[in-house]
């Protein structure tokens, strides 16, 4: 499988292009648009991934599915796969595979409980007359999103499901109800989800079921690039464009530079400026909030609940910051080099929730189990996993958020911590999803390899 931490396009350059199954088996309803879906794919492909197409479920062995990097379920019906291809495609999907499901793929494999998952329990109930509706997107940074407007309003056949999938997935788009005729599916009516779970991702849409929908160049985007996303195994790189604002809603006194080093001169700043006048320029990769005017903190345009992060830092002498999971739960970011019995206010703590009506004030922080901080001037890493607070039909919050685990430098510092609401200085009030927010205002800092993936509910 393709490395996680590598952006796509890299990966596209090193080597041989990731290979797609399209899977069109049908036992069952069979749309007129399985071929064309299938040619629409490969022609997709480009010089970005090879397709193989096929309706044989003899391909769903191990050593055939380990070939590919994505698996395409177009227009699948009921059951497609026996208990042996059933038990080769999970271990495969396990092993950092990529499902993505079209349409019909909601109307497939009733009585596989792992394939469940895969939906959110959404499986097909029913449709209304083909109509045009409108798509509310949700996720206005997800690569098979960013392309569409805030409102996407098309024709296609619209699915009512069992069960909304929220709450189990992540959502990327839902109906609105009031745009079209013959709905029978109450309250909310997701359309368009990912995950990242099991060791795999997925993605859903569902789009694509005649002919014409293949045809619409916003849909096929739409799906080359759910297809892209699962083959980078769902990661989102929010440091790789030289434009900030391309992933970060709020920017303000941020730049992208090539690079930061250390300051001799001043060790409380970085040197910005090259060491080698004659050397290639390279891309912008880091993120620097050094230089005139106000320092805000960055605010990510993606809004995640469960969420896997991953990203490199580095501190000046005596630097100060923060990662903010939905702009909320803060793990401190503090030049906290050789200190032996770490606080919670130190590198890889979780900062405290705030209480005026306390004595001391503030209170519920935990510190890392560890201190793995490294000096000033020297990238340190942290990997995340977070889940987010969950809240019943009515709002009501019946579980809290929860870091499931913290790894600074390598070493894991938090194991399921529970967090019973916001550190001092995130937002208030607690959310199902939210921004990831890097506090900026306490002096220089710099980020790169800014790295998120969805996660579905555990």
């Amino acid at each position: 499988m393709l490395l996680s931490m590598i952006a796509v396009s890299t990966l596209l350059q090193a080597g041989p292009l990731p290979r797609v199954l399209v899977y069109s088996r049908t036992d069952g309803f069979r749309h007129g648009s399985v071929e064309a879906g299938a040619e629409a794919i490969r022609a997709m492909g480009g010089d970005q991934f090879t397709v193989e197409c096929t309706e044989d479920p003899s391909w769903f062995t191990p050593d055939r599915l380990k070939s590919f990097d994505a698996v395409v379920f177009n227009n699948t019906t009921q059951d497609i796969l026996d208990d042996e291809q059933q038990r080769a495609f999970e271990a495969w999907y396990r092993d950092g595979g990529g499902l993505v499901g079209i349409h019909a793929a909601a109307d497939t494999e009733y009585e596989w409980p792992w394939y469940g998952t895969f939906l959110g329990g959404a499986y097909f109930t029913s449709h209304p007359q083909i109509q045009s509706a409108d798509v509310i997107v949700e996720d206005r940074y997800h690569p098979a999103m960013r392309h569409l407007p805030g409102t996407w309003t098309c024709v296609d056949e619209w699915y009512d499901f069992r069960t909304s999938p929220r709450g189990q997935v992540h959502v990327l788009a839902r109906l609105d109800h009031e745009s079209y005729e013959g709905e029978r599916m109450q309250g909310d009516h997701p359309i368009v989800w990912c995950q990242v779970r099991d060791g795999g991702s997925s993605f859903y849409t569902g789009r694509g079921h005649g002919d014409e929908h293949f045809a619409e160049p916003a849909f096929r985007e739409h799906l080359r690039q759910g297809i892209l996303w699962v083959i980078a195994d769902g990661w989102m790189d929010l440091a790789s464009d030289e434009n900030v604002d391309a992933a970060w809603r709020d920017a303000d006194g941020w730049r992208m530079v090539p690079e930061v080093r250390r300051n001799d001169v001043q060790p409380r700043t970085f040197d910005l400026d090259s060491s080698d006048p004659a050397a290639p320029a390279e891309a912008p990769g880091v993120l620097v909030n050094q230089g005139p005017g106000p320092h805000g903190d960055l605010v990510s345009i993606f809004e995640h609940g469960d969420a896997e992060l991953q990203l490199e830092f580095m501190v000046v002498e005596g630097g100060n910051s923060g990662v903010y999971l939905q702009g909320r739960y803060e793990i401190q970011i503090l030049d906290s080099h050789g200190r032996e019995k770490p606080k919670a206010g130190d590198c890889g703590g979780v900062y405290e929730r705030w209480d005026e009506g306390r004595e001391p004030h503030g209170f519920e922080g935990h510190p890392p189990v560890v201190n793995a901080s490294r000096e000033p001037f020297q990238w340190q890493t942290y990997d995340i996993i977070f889940r987010a607070p969950k809240f019943d039909a009515e709002g009501t919050k019946i579980a809290n958020a929860r870091l499931e685990r913290v790894v600074h430098n390598g070493r894991v510092i938090h194991e399921d911590v529970e967090l019973t609401g916001p550190t001092r200085g995130g937002y208030p009030g607690e959310v199902a999803v939210g921004p990831l927010r890097l506090q900026g205002d306490h002096g220089p800092v710099a980020y790169r390899n800014i790295r998120i993936r969805p996660l579905g509910s555990d």
